[in-house]
């Protein structure tokens, strides 16, 4: 009886723990301060948005016909003074997003439509809606570094306006009037009253997904790709955007997020992404503040990925044991306060086979994240990087054919299926340590290389004086972002600047999707070498006779790899003189080989082929053991000097052994 009652009592406190780490746990990710760090909810949202064959009708009608928003993703939502329950239907094809907005209110302000010159919507009090789309992922609704798009409906005349917000305080939803972004969408408001006397008010919006702004106030989304969005319904205003009067009415939803289905063709190691681990560790620096960088945390968790974002300023040590559990560790800045043991903990989980991502900052040659990436063979320069053509010192743009064709950058993507094509870039420079290319890192085989390595006369401005002159560093070679893989698996990606992806740039679709797929790849989500027929004709050999192979190897997806790097790893007790070819067919998939074992001591050799091509990481095939017999071909030569001390051991023992019996002390009796 006892025993159950002890039992009762552990489960009961288990159960009042469990409350209390989860409302100490909600609290701590809620936030309503704009200005804080905002933490996101962990759980999985309902937002995922299907392509659809078939389009709504946009008039306002919601059952224009039958089953028309049947497929649509439903969000439910409020706002207004007295919470206003507002239902929106969601829906996109190839080339616009769908949007369907229901709700009831006690109000409803039509404009003055008897005025042809359109002015009453600028001065009538009437009802508007606007629908806010956030770029910079920041859920700000608005900055004056990174506007946001917006569609207004009824504002300053019929029909929809393509519009952004800048982030200031009055006045602040502006019609976008570039000539080359006007947007093919649309919209139409249905109303009537009900037996209530309340107002039914329906909207339908069709908004193009990708536009040809040339300013970029546009957003430009794609087949998986997400956006956050928010609903502004005022009911009592002139169409004059009024952020502190529209916050005082509460006309604005929360934020809610979409995300685009597709059908990926992948493979993967891992089958549930909700269980990746990423640590984001920021240093506040040059180009590092976590409000310009909150959109790495955006696109992780949206993606599915249990992150966790701490500041260097908190008291927290990285230890290598906190670090093997997770799938990748971004680092953020100059990290001016690792410590000598976390700089060590680091590099054990990279030499261990853990990934890590380095958006660094302009820091002085022996400053903590140089002594750390000095253990990888690189260094970034303490200033930042120009042109000498003026007239792009400001920001660097970099087309795809300046990056490495690589895996990870072209072939079919878990988070995204997008190209990237120009990437924006200010920052600083890598400059190589170490001999690039294939050999030992961290006390195994390694391939290090540049991933981004621009083309042009290019210099390091050392005094910051932003011209150029005697003490200025000129570059050969300029790389702005290098990559190291390791053969047990070890993976980083160092980025001279953390301002690739700052608040302004990553509003830019390119800069997103290099990010995205730079992380899978980090992940170990896919590009993995995949290996079949692999065959060891002999397992058991003459000794100097041949042990021939042949493998054929394939990437994901069964495609053909090329410019595969592949050798013969052979394994033996207490020697290693062996002839060993592999030659790889015209077809670029199989390889054959053949490994002569010499002066061989043991009776077998340990025989395995390991390939490597940049972008899949190393991989080695299984394990054979091919036995030889000495026998068949030439004996094994008998060492003269071992022979001599066999026999003379065997001769001390027999001495031994009849002075033992001819000298035995004889027994006494009793």
């Amino acid at each position: 009886m006892r025993t159950h009652k002890v039992k009762g009592l552990i489960f009961l406190s288990t159960i009042i723990l469990g409350f209390v780490l989860t409302s100490s746990l909600g609290a701590s990710m809620s936030f309503t301060d704009p200005n804080t760090v905002p933490q996101f909810d962990q759980t999985t949202p309902e937002n995922l948005v299907f392509l659809n064959s078939t389009s709504p009708i946009i008039d306002g009608n919601l059952t224009s016909f039958e089953g028309e928003w049947e497929n649509a993703t439903i969000y439910n939502t409020e706002f207004g003074l007295s919470n206003k329950a507002l239902t929106i239907r969601v829906l996109a094809n190839e080339t616009h997003l769908f949007m369907g907005l229901s709700y009831v209110s006690s109000i409803f302000l039509p404009v003055n439509t008897t005025i042809p010159s359109g002015d009453e919507y600028n001065n009538e009090t009437h009802t508007w809606y606007a629908i806010v789309f956030d770029r910079n992922y920041d859920r700000l609704a608005g900055s004056e570094l990174t506007p946001d798009d917006a569609l207004v409906i009824n504002y300053r005349e019929e029909g929809v306006q393509d519009a952004y917000i800048n982030g200031t305080e009055l006045n602040s939803l502006v019609i976008d009037v570039d000539i080359g972004g006007i947007e093919n969408s649309f919209a139409n408001v249905s109303e009537y009253e009900d037996d209530f006397h309340n107002h039914v008010v329906t909207i339908e919006v069709a908004k193009e997904l990708a536009s040809d702004d040339e300013i970029g106030n546009d957003i430009d989304l794609h087949a998986s790709e997400f956006t956050d969005f928010l609903i502004i319904a005022f009911e009592n205003a002139t169409a004059i955007y009024n952020r502190t009067l529209i916050i005082e009415q509460d006309a604005l939803t929360p934020w809610m997020n979409i995300q685009f289905v597709t059908l990926h063709d992948y493979f993967s190691y891992v089958e549930d992404e909700y269980e990746l681990d990423v640590l984001v560790y920021i240093s506040e620096s040059e180009a590092s503040s976590y409000a310009n960088l909150s959109s790495i945390t955006w696109f992780l968790r949206h993606n599915g990925v249990n992150e966790t974002f701490l500041l260097d300023s908190i008291d927290y040590e990285l230890n290598y044991r906190s670090l093997s559990e997770l799938e990748l560790l971004i680092l953020v800045g100059s990290l001016p306060n690792l410590s000598d043991n976390e700089i060590e903990a680091i590099v054990l989980y990279v030499a261990s086979g853990g990934s890590v991502y380095i958006l660094a900052d302009p820091v002085d040659k022996n400053g903590k994240l140089n002594q750390l990436l000095s253990k990888f063979g690189m260094e970034v320069y303490s200033s930042y990087l120009y042109s000498t053509d003026i007239a792009v010192n400001s920001s660097i743009e970099i087309d795809i054919s300046e990056i490495e064709s690589l895996p990870y950058m072209t072939s079919t993507n878990i988070f995204t299926d997008q190209e990237v094509n120009t990437i924006q870039y200010t920052g600083t420079a890598i400059n190589f340590t170490s001999d690039i290319g294939e050999g030992k890192f961290l006390f195994q085989e390694g391939d290090l290389y540049p991933i981004i390595n621009l083309t042009g006369d290019y210099y390091i401005d050392s005094n910051r004086n932003g011209e150029f002159n005697t003490e200025d560093i000129i570059l050969n070679d300029t790389i702005v972002q290098a990559g190291l893989e390791l053969q047990r698996g070890g993976r980083l990606i160092v980025t001279a600047s953390a301002d690739l992806l700052n608040g302004s740039y990553i509003a830019e679709k390119d800069n997103k999707i290099f990010f995205l797929r730079q992380i899978q790849w980090l992940m170990k989500l896919q590009n993995a070498i995949n290996f079949e027929n692999y065959v060891v004709e002999k397992t058991n050999i003459i000794e100097g006779e041949s042990i021939n192979v042949i493998v054929s190897v394939l990437g994901d997806n069964k495609t053909v790899l090329t410019d595969l790097r592949a050798w013969v790893v052979v394994q033996e007790l207490k020697s290693d003189k062996n002839n060993v070819t592999l030659t790889k067919d015209e077809d670029n998939i199989n390889f054959n080989g053949s490994i002569i074992p010499e002066g061989v001591i043991a009776n077998f050799v340990d025989v395995s082929i390991r390939m490597h091509q940049r972008g899949y990481g190393y991989n080695e095939t299984e394990l054979f053991e091919v036995f030889l017999d000495p026998i068949l071909g030439k004996p094994i030569q008998i060492d003269v000097v071992a022979t001599i001390i066999f026999i003379v051991s065997i001769g001390l023992a027999a001495v031994g052994a009849l002075a033992v019996k001819k000298y035995k002390v004889p027994e006494v009796e009793k």
